[in-house]
């Protein structure tokens, strides 16, 4: 019997840890997932984890890819997760994949017609995110408009294009699309953002609110909506088309410094204010606290909450430091982040900082 396989799509910061989270603690099916994100720190990864353990569900498998890019990386990451996957655990009744925000779907959905895995598994259902906040203005991200001037004062205006583009394709190929942040948004937004949406993708798809990852999980599991017709990219050979992408960087970053929570919001909305970014997660150790502060930066909209982290990430002998996925347009603005942290921030081994 094949496995249904369901993929999670939306741009950066639309909210897919969030629901995943919510839909793990919420059924008793036995998941395997596999996460692709940027960088060497597991933010997404671990976040799922924790929520399996604290669930006492078994032993869920959980790969994590952490390219970037797994459309891109079919042959050498993408399969063999798969086929790691099946092997992990046999009693598998459904694979999650939880693609990065700047992942081209239509790729990767070919790559489950491979003849290595097509007879082991089966496309079911693609459920695509978009974060509801942003989309009052009509895009996928914050601050549009810095960003356009960005581009405009850099010259890279094919990069505009490129964002709306990869969204329209996460959107197109959705079977049910869910509005993140609808607590944020009253009944005349919400509407007016679904209406929007429907444009684009038809007034048959599903547009459904969700609140801190919450959704009626009917529409996931035993719903009958119309599901789209992949035939069209789902080929028999196995070419993967050669595609471009957003010139966007990322980079991992780990260090002893640390803030109280209210000061490293503080201090982090200044920085924010000064640069460009699009996404920022990670985890910062306090000392005397005994879980980690967890970090989700969306453009400058800044949130943080003490959660369990898993035991074989970082942790400081002192029990302070801080760890961070930076992702976005500019390299110089990792920079001016690292040396904030440095200038601003607190360190153990100067008695003089944590007076």
């Amino acid at each position: 019997m094949r496995i249904p396989v369901i993929v999670v799509s939306g741009f950066l910061g639309s909210g897919k840890t969030t629901f995943l989270r919510y839909l793990i603690k919420n059924t008793n099916k036995k998941f395997g997932l596999l996460i692709n994100e940027f960088g060497e720190v597991g933010i997404d990864g671990d976040l799922i984890k924790n929520c399996n353990k604290c669930q006492d569900k078994g032993s869920e498998a959980v790969i994590e890819l952490n390219n970037g890019c797994l459309c891109c990386t079919v042959q050498d990451d993408f399969v063999p997760a798969i086929k790691t996957l099946l092997k992990l655990n046999t009693g598998i009744e459904v694979i999650i994949i939880e693609t990065s925000g700047l992942a081209l779907p239509i790729p990767l959905l070919k790559a489950l017609n491979w003849p290595e895995i097509r007879t082991f598994i089966y496309l079911d259902l693609v459920v695509g995110l978009v974060n509801g906040e942003t989309m009052l203005n009509g895009s996928p991200i914050y601050d549009l408009t810095e960003i356009n001037n960005q581009f405009e004062q850099t010259k890279i205006i094919e990069h505009n294009s490129s964002i709306n583009e990869l969204f329209e394709e996460q959107l197109q190929v959705a079977d049910v699309v869910l509005i993140s942040r609808s607590d944020l948004l009253n009944e005349k937004e919400f509407f007016f953002i679904k209406e929007k949406i429907q444009e684009k993708i038809g007034i048959e798809v599903p547009v459904l609110k969700s609140i801190n990852g919450k959704i009626n999980l009917e529409f996931i599991f035993n719903s009958n909506i119309d599901k789209r017709d992949f035939n069209e990219f789902m080929s028999e050979d196995n070419d993967h088309d050669d595609h471009d992408h957003l010139e966007i960087f990322s980079e991992s970053y780990k260090s002893d410094y640390f803030l109280d929570k209210q000061e490293f919001e503080m201090e982090m909305t200044k920085i924010l204010n000064s640069i460009n970014i699009l996404r920022i997660k990670g985890r910062l150790w306090i000392p005397d606290k005994i879980l980690p502060l967890q970090i989700q930066i969306v453009g400058k909209k800044i949130n943080t909450w003490y959660e369990e982290a898993s035991s074989d990430c970082l942790r400081r002998i002192k029990k302070s430091g801080i760890e961070l996925i930076m992702i976005g347009f500019e390299k110089e603005s990792f920079e001016k982040i690292k040396s904030k942290i440095k200038e601003k921030f607190k360190i153990l081994n100067d008695p003089k900082s944590v007076n």
